[in-house]
């Protein structure tokens, strides 16, 4: 059946389908503009994702703490002056009881420069430990925040591939069926085949053409969350070549040591960890309140005319000395913070405790993930070869009698199937390894330029290729 005669045969719904889906088709069709691969993606998103960008302000904020904690170490130096325009009437008693009465006009100025050095406060050494704990914490912070972002980027990246891939699959499968529509339609015109073939390769290329609509709208969807990342239009994806893919066991190959070595490496832990060593400093600094302070100070001031008594009067004064401060007793409160700090310290051990568990669990996870899965798409490998001869036995069985075309389209929806979980065994090997590095905070540009080594340019500038239209 010709093309145009076969899709004006197509019931009503189907050829609906077939027209929405085109019209989706044409808006998603992508320009002959280079593929975006894996690499350029990373290098994107670290200058345009909105979430890193926040993170790397919140890390300059965090490392403020360090000079202000140090600047409660070193002297602090003021100046102040004034200047005033006086006049003093006065009314004095005289002789005879009679008054005296005068009046002054004089101009009053005074300058002080003063100098304090701190030589012992402790709250000031334990807020410059504190200080050193926070610079620790938002390092560590970024790290995580970087580790996540390289993880949501390649989650994005493989999950728009997934969708082109199967995307894929449908289109060759309907292909397919169209084909096996059009060869039971000639078979049942010359009296060699049945009704029923007609009517199960129908329904299968109806049910194929709703799979392709879905397919085309994942596909624009995944596309546009990696493009919220990069922040940049993604028109084309390079592909995974399975060619070029490796499939690497972890190394070394025992979990214990993964999880022994990411513990200590791990991003999330060590900021936890640096807030550990904070609260600690805070019960010092709460601790500070019972003991004395010590400073040096300077002072260099310099009057003129301070008062009516010493108009055109001036005096310089100099004064060094050591000033300190003994505290006695503050009602119980300098205890309560005392209590409080060391309840909050418990609470951050115990967060530690709990999320190095909870990340150890991952690793573990994460590692017999990229282990089996290295198995699994071997096996599924062999799955996919062993469908293409179920295939091609069934297309020589029906030529010799012994198969129907049901067989052969159970055998053509038997390797896509295949197709497809092999597919996501690949994606889900290559995301489970990109997850494992990123809990040992070894998920860098490197990591990303082997894997981005495993995928090619399409052969097709138009990864998207249109549905028929329906003609007049």
């Amino acid at each position: 059946m010709a093309p145009r005669k076969f899709y004006r045969a197509m019931p009503r719904f189907a050829r609906g389908l077939t027209v929405v889906a085109g019209a989706v088709a044409l808006a998603m069709t992508v320009s002959p503009a280079q593929a975006l691969d894996l690499v350029q993606s990373y290098r994107l998103a670290l200058q345009n994702d909105s979430a890193y960008q926040a993170a790397l302000a919140a890390n300059q904020a965090g490392h403020e703490a360090m000079p202000q904690a140090l600047a409660q170490l070193l002297p602090n130096i003021s100046a102040n002056g004034s200047r005033s325009q006086n006049t003093t009437n006065s009314d004095n008693p005289g002789f005879g009881g009679t008054r005296s009465l005068s009046s002054s006009d004089y101009t009053s100025a005074s300058s002080t420069l003063s100098l304090r050095q701190p030589l012992y406060r402790k709250y000031n050494f334990a807020l410059y430990d504190q200080a050193k704990s926070q610079e620790q914490n938002a390092d560590a912070v970024l790290d995580k925040d970087r580790q996540d972002l390289l993880v949501r980027l390649s989650g994005a990246y493989f999950e728009a591939l997934m969708a082109q891939e199967q995307l894929a699959l449908i289109l060759a499968q309907k292909e397919a069926y169209a084909s096996q529509l059009q060869s039971a339609t000639r078979a049942f015109a010359v009296g060699a085949g049945t009704r029923t073939d007609i009517d199960d390769a129908q329904a299968r290329y109806d049910l194929s053409l709703a799979q392709e609509l879905e397919a085309r709208q994942n596909v624009g969807y995944t596309r546009r969350q990696l493009q919220v990342i990069v922040d940049q239009p993604v028109e084309q994806l390079a592909l995974l070549d399975a060619k070029r893919m490796e499939l690497l066991a972890p190394v070394p190959a025992n979990a214990e040591e993964w999880i022994a070595r990411g513990e200590e490496a791990n991003a999330e832990l060590r900021a936890i960890k640096a807030n550990v060593e904070a609260a600690r400093a805070e019960v010092e600094k709460a601790k500070a309140g019972h003991y004395p302070t010590v400073d040096l100070f300077a002072q260099r001031s310099k009057s003129e005319s301070d008062t009516n008594y010493t108009i055109n009067s001036q005096y310089l004064t100099t004064a060094v000395g050591v000033q300190f401060s003994i505290p006695l007793w503050a009602g119980g409160y300098v205890t309560s913070q005392v209590r409080q700090a060391v309840a909050n310290l418990e609470k951050t051990k115990q967060q530690y405790e709990g999320r190095r568990r909870e990340i150890s669990q991952q690793i573990r996870k994460e590692f017999q993930n990229v282990a089996e899965g290295v198995f699994k798409v071997k096996a599924l490998e062999q799955a996919e070869r062993s469908a293409d001869q179920a295939v091609f036995s069934n297309q020589k069985g029906f030529q010799a009698g012994t198969r129907s075309q049901v067989d052969i389209l159970n055998a053509q929806q038997q390797r896509m199937n295949t197709r497809r979980d092999l597919a996501q065994a690949r994606y889900q090997y290559l995301m489970a390894r990109v997850r494992l590095q990123g809990l040992m905070n070894a998920l860098n540009e490197d990591e990303m330029k082997l894997i981005n080594g495993w995928l090619a340019e399409p052969e097709s500038p138009h990864a998207l290729s249109p549905l028929p239209h329906q003609e007049g």
